[in-house]
């Protein structure tokens, strides 16, 4: 699973080739990736919902199916610290559990209860961040992901 981009839509977007690679490891479905797509997709849904609405919204939407691939995924592109962060949020919640949330006010109330908050924070001031990582990661692996074409 790859995405083209041509000589064309780098001369009108310089940031194409990131676009591409961001809507590859968004859409696309983790069991039709390849192993090092595998790890760059776990890292970016990772940051995504924790950016989005922190480690509780990122457990109540992705779930834990794959949360060793997870914590092995953000070291293999060198986030030591969110991997740290990762593992502290998951016995958190291996311990304090989420209720099953059905109502926006369930979410609003589980969230005001604040279980994740310290983690979440220290998470946000994790430097350098995920898309950082990800931005290496992939000039390491570009042809995992991108395929150029003159036309």
């Amino acid at each position: 699973m790859k995405r083209v981009v041509t000589k064309e839509m780098m001369e009108s977007n310089p940031y194409e080739k990131w676009n591409q690679f961001v809507h590859l490891l968004a859409l696309e479905e983790y069991d039709d990736l390849t192993e090092i797509q595998r790890v760059a997709h776990l890292s970016f849904w990772y940051d995504s919902e924790v950016q989005n609405g922190g480690h509780m919204q990122y457990f109540l939407n992705r779930g834990i199916s794959l949360a060793n691939e997870t914590a092995i995924a953000l070291k293999k592109i060198g986030a030591q610290s969110q991997a740290i962060v990762f593992s502290k949020a998951l016995r958190i919640l291996m311990t304090e559990g989420i209720p099953e949330i059905k109502t926006v006010e369930e979410y609003v109330e589980e969230a005001r209860d604040g279980k994740f908050d310290e983690v979440d924070f220290e998470y946000y001031d994790s430097e350098p961040s995920i898309v950082d990582f990800l931005r290496e990661y992939l000039e390491k692996y570009e042809e995992e992901f991108i395929v150029f074409q003159d036309l």
